[in-house]
């Protein structure tokens, strides 16, 4: 019997020899670190590629796991370096072509090739943290997870979704192409995110946040200080809670058919229905929406 030509194509793809990059293959965790930092202090832990877990810790120390995640990119080469700088520490996973990796970032030397990481492994780190320390969380490649600690966090990818939860104070969570989540903070909230849907719940504003392309959705319990506010989006709706005391100007460039609010606006004498530009109480910090295809609502909170 002769088979149809497509019936033996899709045969030989099925029947092939897997592509290299299927096969993954998990080493056992390494040790990295296990050690007191003082409260108040700042520990960092930097991977270009890998996902980073920070947890609430059970003892007293810091403890920091590494795990290699090895297809036909090689991690033999990786090692794992800590540096201190006073009573601060920064954790590194440190390959051939890294020229730089400390308090203040980390830099890869791609040798001459494309700048991607398609050539180099992957370590992810388990971090357990105990709660007053403040934290630096970043990966150039992965999903970056906070749970339950850090008394203020900074938490980056340069590419993957990142989520804080439970912060203890402010909080920064950025990410180049990923959806960014920050639920309980215990203090203001900068969020940005070139690609991706953005979500804040904190119990003291102020909150900026902005995304190329996604919808804003935050809730502020409440607010100090006097800061403007910006909330912007290339392509998305914008949902946005304040407190019920809120006094504020505001402006946005949506049309008001676009635009619904809980809180009564007083409009400047030459606004237009083009946009909204006015005052809500009795004025103070400026909160700014902006969106090229969405619409705005302004809520009381609770």
């Amino acid at each position: 019997m002769t088979l149809p030509l497509l019936a033996v194509i899709l045969a030989a793809f099925t029947i092939g020899t897997p592509h290299p990059e299927s096969k993954v293959t998990d080493e056992p965790s390494t040790p990295v670190f296990n050690g007191p930092v003082a409260q108040g202090a700042w520990f960092r832990i930097r991977t270009p590629k890998g996902d980073v877990e920070v947890r609430e810790a059970s003892g007293s120390n810091v403890v920091v796991t590494a795990t290699k995640r090895s297809d036909w990119r090689s991690t033999d080469d990786v090692k794992f370096e800590v540096q201190r700088d006073g009573a601060n520490v920064t954790i590194c996973a440190i390959w051939p072509l890294t020229t730089r990796c400390d308090a203040r970032g980390y830099d890869f030397d791609y040798d001459g090739r494309s700048h991607n990481d398609r050539d180099i492994g992957k370590v992810d780190f388990l971090v357990e943290l105990p709660k007053g320390i403040k934290l630096v969380a970043a990966s150039g490649n992965g999903t970056v997870e906070v749970r339950n600690t850090g008394s203020e966090v900074v938490a980056t990818s340069g590419n993957g979704e990142v989520t804080v939860v439970g912060a203890g104070g402010r909080v920064t969570a950025s990410s180049g192409n990923g959806d960014l989540q920050v639920k309980d903070a215990g203090g203001d909230v900068e969020a940005r995110t070139g690609n991706g849907d953005i979500e804040v719940t904190t119990s003291a504003g102020p909150v900026t946040a902005h995304t190329g392309n996604g919808r804003i959705d935050v809730d502020m319990s409440s607010l100090k200080g006097d800061d403007d506010m910006d909330f912007t989006t290339g392509n998305g709706s914008i949902e946005v809670a304040f407190p019920s005391n809120l006094s504020a100007l505001v402006e946005t460039n949506v049309p008001s058919r676009n635009v619904e609010t809980d809180f009564p606006i007083e409009m400047a004498s030459h606004w237009n229905s083009s946009h909204i530009s006015g005052k809500i109480g009795g004025g103070g910090r400026r909160i700014r929406f902006s969106t090229g295809n969405g619409h705005v609502r302004i809520k009381k909170a609770g």
